[in-house]
């Protein structure tokens, strides 16, 4: 089953490169970028442009989506460790009434 899905994983991303190559050639018109603020102007093909936006949206999204699954681990660490504590104290609290008198024991 392992073997099939790094094939299907090899497969698509074979397929994403070659779509990739695809768009780069048939992209190859030249640009010129302004840098606005700055005094700077740049002509680069135009799938320079398209697929460094895309990937700076990319790198963007990763980072976000990085640590908003930071601070979920973080909270499950922490009600982890919360369950674990009360555990520990329902634990502790058996052993304590099963240590008790019998005639107590109905009592709380």
């Amino acid at each position: 089953m392992r073997r099939l899905i790094r094939i299907v994983l090899w497969l698509s991303a074979a397929l994403c490169v070659i779509a990739l190559a695809t768009f780069a050639i048939a992209n190859r018109t030249i640009v010129t970028v302004d840098l606005w603020p700055l005094p700077f102007t740049a002509a680069v093909p135009l799938f320079s442009c398209i697929l460094g936006a895309f990937a700076i949206g990319l790198l963007f999204g990763t980072s976000f989506t990085t640590l908003s699954r930071q601070r979920l681990k973080i909270r499950a660490r922490s009600s982890e460790r919360r369950a674990e504590r009360a555990e520990r104290a329902s634990a502790e609290q058996k052993a304590a009434m099963s240590n008790r008198p019998v005639a107590l024991q109905g009592r709380n």
